[in-house]
């Protein structure tokens, strides 16, 4: 089948991307890429039977969606930490409606029984009700919480509010023997909000510490099931922390100081136990046992020919780290105690002035260009690769094209992918890059057009603002993303002038301030 980058990006334009479903709500992954946006390119750039690589899978959108009896391709992923390949390894099982049903109920039953830990008395009726959440705030990690708010779940008067008590003031700050969770000392690191010397279990209350050990405890005696309900119980530790009223889970490792919350673990678990009855009737739906594919737990730079056949992968889809944005290997850390789960600091790529580890940005790019490296021998000549990417300066641009072009990966164009407002958007939307990128590779020989050294700065940067304005008039009022996607990179490379805008500005935004006006009220450049 013909290939049409063209058609891809239009689809992509056209389209809202998803991350819901009942297969990727079943668990929690940062940055997960939208499933929708995957299946355009695997669809449009690959056929049937082919094999699809992705070198950084993290939760395994690439390899999942290829696998799916709509797509019917091959997969390749590998990852360093043994969460992500958990994750995958666990929606790709097969599994009995009916037998998950029965068992789980048992489960279930079980661990409602540990609802004694928030069983309480109602302020209104007397009787016995159950704490659903408390708020509270905690000055530091070692202080005791100051609660201000008891939410109670009654029999008889439903939803209760009462102020604290010594009953509750126990229960949540008792102190517990604890049995199957191995609490760790975590890695400073200020960025995450670890500090020196800071365990897992501070990050919890000791109430939910006490009951998630307990669950662990009932999980490890149904062994047929003990892998999934692991995978269910990995799903929720976020939320069974301490987090704040919005449950923020981009920040696994840090807790507020003020409005803090304990939510009720059994309430959390047995629900999530219940909802997986949807994922496995998706699953059945959306899988057939034919699945070929493989999962590496290394890092891709050190894949070898006995990993992964030359020549042998057809399309390659990727989301590289960004230099230091997430850590992802630290975040792991929240997994370990509770399910055993490995992570691996030693081969990750990324930026990180933590102080056991630092990593500068050209390790950083020299790592990812061995990466590069190794897709340029698996992937076949001609084969595409679609990179997840997105930053603002300009010298990462263009180290990063003149990186992959080392290794035969040819820059064809780019899509800016469509994303709601995040905080860091809404903050500083004009220098900033909300969503992500799709740049487009095709594994070939060629060589780009090399800047003409009798061309002066000042001629090339008259033609980028002339191509800069044009874009503007024909679009009409556009974001800094939108900019950077409808063309101007692509304008630069095709060119040969990435390197030497590069070399005098820093990001494109001060070219735009140059040449078009920013209205702060739609966040976009006119002219």
């Amino acid at each position: 089948m013909a290939k049409d980058i063209e058609k891809a990006k239009k689809r992509i334009r056209g389209i809202v991307p998803s991350k819901n479903n009942p297969m990727y709500n079943s668990h929690m992954y940062w940055s997960q890429k939208s499933y929708n946006i995957c299946d355009i390119l695997i669809e449009e750039l690959s056929d049937k039977g082919e094999t699809v690589f992705d070198p950084f899978m993290g939760s395994g959108v690439t390899v999942l969606e290829a696998l799916r009896k709509t797509y019917g391709r091959n997969a390749i992923g590998c990852e360093i930490n043994e969460a992500p390949l958990f994750i995958v390894s666990t929606l790709l099982k097969e599994y009995n409606l009916a037998d998950y049903h029965k068992k789980s109920q048992e489960v279930i039953s079980r661990i409602q029984g540990l609802k004694e830990y928030y069983k309480c008395s109602c302020p209104s009726c007397g009787k016995d009700a159950y704490t659903t959440t408390v708020i509270f705030d905690k000055e530091d990690r070692e202080s005791e919480p100051v609660v201000t708010k008891i939410n109670l779940m009654c029999p008889s008067c439903k939803r209760v509010i009462k102020n604290t008590d010594a009953e509750n003031h126990n229960k949540m700050n008792g102190e517990y023997t604890i049995n199957n969770v191995h609490p760790v000392v975590m890695m400073e690191d200020s960025k995450l909000a670890v500090y020196k010397g800071e365990t897992i279990e501070q990050i919890f209350t000791r109430r939910n510490f006490k009951v998630l050990d307990e669950i662990i405890g009932i999980i490890d005696e149904y062994p047929e099931y003990k892998e999934l309900y692991k995978y269910i119980l990995m799903s929720v530790l976020h939320l069974c922390k301490i987090t704040d009223t919005h449950s923020n889970s981009q920040w696994p490792l840090w807790i507020p100081k003020k409005n803090c919350v304990e939510k009720n673990v059994v309430d959390i678990v047995c629900k999530k136990i219940e909802k997986f009855e949807e994922t496995i009737t998706f699953l059945s739906k959306e899988y057939d046992d034919k699945k070929q594919y493989i999962l590496l737990n290394k890092g891709s730079q050190n894949i070898t020919s006995e990993d992964i056949e030359d020549n042998s992968v057809d399309l390659i889809i990727t989301d590289p780290p960004y230099l230091g944005q997430v850590a992802y290997s630290e975040y792991m850390q929240l997994y370990k105690p509770f399910l055993g789960l490995d992570f691996n600091l030693e081969d990750e790529i990324i930026v990180t002035s933590t102080p056991d580890r630092k990593i500068t940005e050209k390790e950083y790019f020299d790592l990812l260009d061995r990466v590069f490296g190794v897709c340029d021998k698996k992937i076949k000549t001609g084969g595409y690769f679609c990179m997840y990417f997105h930053d603002c300066n300009l010298n990462v641009w263009n180290t990063l094209i003149n990186s992959m072009a080392a290794h035969h990966f040819k820059y064809i164009s780019q899509e800016h992918i469509k994303k709601s407002n995040t905080l860091k958007n809404i903050i500083s939307p004009k220098k900033s890059l909300s969503g992500d990128a799709i740049i487009f590779f095709v594994n070939e020989d060629f060589e780009y057009r090399e800047y003409d050294v009798n061309e002066s700065f000042e001629e090339i940067e008259e033609n980028v603002i002339k191509q800069i304005i044009a874009t503007i008039e024909r679009e009409g009022p556009l974001s800094t993303p939108e900019l950077y996607d409808g063309g101007v990179i692509e304008y630069l490379v095709y060119n040969g002038w990435l390197e030497i805008m590069s070399k005098h500005y820093k990001t494109l935004v001060e070219v735009f301030e140059k040449c078009l006006k920013w209205e702060p009220e739609s966040n976009k450049w006119i002219l």
